[in-house]
């Protein structure tokens, strides 16, 4: 009996080190991001006589984005990614500087067209690079209920410098107040663009700015946050 047993362990063993018994193999990558967001203020938290509706926000944040794919067929023209992580200082608009966002619920994404030099991966297109995205500032939290797609064309896997991604498709941005079904929206997001950047922006920048803006806008929000699951 305890031979057998052995023999057991040993056969589970070996699957588990053998090709077959390999679920996927990852590609990751990290690479400094820019982020440019636009935003819509509307009738909403955010609206006060230093913002009134209509004004429009440039976010940029700068900061890095880790990128991992599944890589388990050699030479496949096509991948699935299986998750975006990662966290961006916001440097502009005043008011809004030292604040973090990052994806905080990955979807799906495809990156398709793949060319390769040797065992390299040269080019190719992402698609549908599906994720919600947040923003901190305090105890304050802005967050999107919907999946924001991303696609563009890249040259390389890591990306390379000036490659972008990006989706112009129009998106509400909520004001976290505890309740997702009841939390009010703020502004409306248009394009957003990630492009890749030879090294994060200096944090001297990022930390510029906490006007009295921003105390305008925090004496406006209730600190209460939902908690990420």
């Amino acid at each position: 009996m305890r031979v057998c047993f052995m023999k057991v362990l040993c056969l589970a063993a070996a699957l588990m080190m053998s090709p077959a018994g390999t679920s996927h193999a990852e590609l990751i990558f990290t690479n400094n991001v820019r982020a440019d967001f636009k935003f819509l203020v509307v009738n909403g938290p955010l609206a006060s006589p230093e913002l009134p509706v209509g004004t429009v926000l440039d976010f940029v944040g700068f900061g890095a984005l880790t990128f991992s794919l599944n890589d388990s067929v050699p030479n496949a023209s096509s991948m699935a990614f299986t998750n975006v992580t990662g966290n961006l200082t916001v440097s502009a608009p005043a008011g809004f500087a030292g604040a973090t966002m990052r994806p905080f619920v990955f979807d799906s994404g495809q990156l398709t067209s793949i060319t390769r030099d040797g065992s390299n991966i040269s080019g190719g297109n992402v698609s549908q690079l599906r994720m919600r995205w947040e923003m901190n500032l305090g105890a304050n939290r802005l967050y999107t209920k919907d999946l924001l797609p991303f696609n563009g064309a890249i040259t390389g896997a890591p990306f390379q410098i000036g490659n972008q991604i990006s989706g112009p498709t129009p998106f509400d941005v909520f004001l976290d107040l505890g309740n997702p079904a009841t939390d009010p929206l703020a502004v409306i997001g248009s394009d957003r663009v990630l492009t890749i950047t030879a090294v994060p922006e200096p944090c001297s920048i990022a930390l510029l700015g906490l006007s009295g803006l921003a105390f305008a806008f925090r004496s406006r929000f209730r600190k209460s946050r939902i908690p990420i699951q």
